[in-house]
């Protein structure tokens, strides 16, 4: 399954796979980390999935959600019936894996009327009883489970992973995604290494700041992969966990590597008399 964003595909082990969770670390202030949930909601809405959220912020992120961009009008797709140049991988070319979404549009309250939503003042068994009915209720279709801090703040550390317990073997059933936020940067040791072992998938979101002068300052924010479980093999995984820096616009979500260029300042050069072995010569030499 698709995440709603199409830079997440690779990075994911291509893509979500079902009964599959994935954990997002709030490292900061948490600005940018609603973005990846609105997509997750509104890649939902496109597909006619089963959509719940549960938590205090969610229904001010229905409000905002982005809009997929329509498809290329009729004209130009008779322009492109008359290429022919590489015609075998137009099919190809034309599919793709998810929905690429506008930021500055966003969804109507009638296409979002169907996300059920749970508030956050109910109890953990209460969450966990209402996510089972709509599992039972919704065999035949997907489910994308949204939760925001279900259990926050974290006052006895046995009954979070109790929850999270519960909560893996709801989303256990074959039509179940789910995706989860937690500022963990305010866990204790003990509770950020268990989290981790409730989720399949886990990134951290940090928020770069915006300084014209910075290297980063092309950048939003910086993705810290933590873990990606390898569900579809019994080999060894080799996923790239290098950190990836991300870029918003406004009908692209960019995420990348980072190469920092040489520098090539005045100040960085080189003296002979310290190299040893090229010569006794006394002057510096300026690459």
């Amino acid at each position: 399954l698709s995440s709603g964003i199409n830079a997440e595909y690779g990075i994911l082990g291509n893509g979500m796979n079902l009964s599959s969770s994935l954990l997002i670390e709030e490292e900061d202030r948490g600005e940018y980390t609603p973005l990846f949930a609105k997509h997750f909601i509104s890649e939902g809405i496109g597909h006619d999935h089963v959509t719940v959220c549960v938590g205090e912020r969610v229904a001010t992120w229905l409000t905002t959600l982005p809009k997929p961009i329509t498809q290329q009008n009729p004209e130009s797709a008779a322009n492109d019936d008359e290429l022919k140049i590489a015609w075998r991988y137009k099919r190809k070319m034309q599919t793709r894996f998810s929905n690429s979404y506008d930021l500055s549009h966003h969804r109507t309250p009638d296409e979002t009327k169907s996300i059920l939503i749970l508030p956050r003042s109910s109890s953990c068994s209460e969450i966990i009883s209402f996510l089972e009915k709509i599992v039972q209720d919704n065999a035949d279709n997907v489910v994308r489970v949204v939760l925001d801090r279900p259990v926050f703040p974290v006052i006895d550390e046995a009954a979070f992973n109790r929850f999270h317990y519960l909560l893996k073997q709801v989303c256990a059933k074959k039509n179940v995604v789910t995706l989860c936020i937690y500022p963990t940067k305010l866990f204790s040791d003990s509770l950020q290494f268990h989290i981790h072992q409730h989720f399949n998938y886990s990134f951290a979101v940090e928020s770069l700041p915006r300084n014209d002068k910075s290297v980063y300052k092309e950048y939003h924010g910086i993705l810290h992969l933590r873990k990606i479980d390898n569900m579809c093999s019994f080999t060894m995984p080799t996923y790239d966990m290098t950190d990836r820096f991300f870029k918003i616009k406004r009908k692209k979500f960019v995420i990348e590597k980072m190469f920092l260029p040489p520098d090539l300042s005045e100040t960085v050069s080189r003296s002979s008399s310290s190299g040893g072995g090229c010569g006794t010569s006394n002057n510096n030499l300026d690459f």
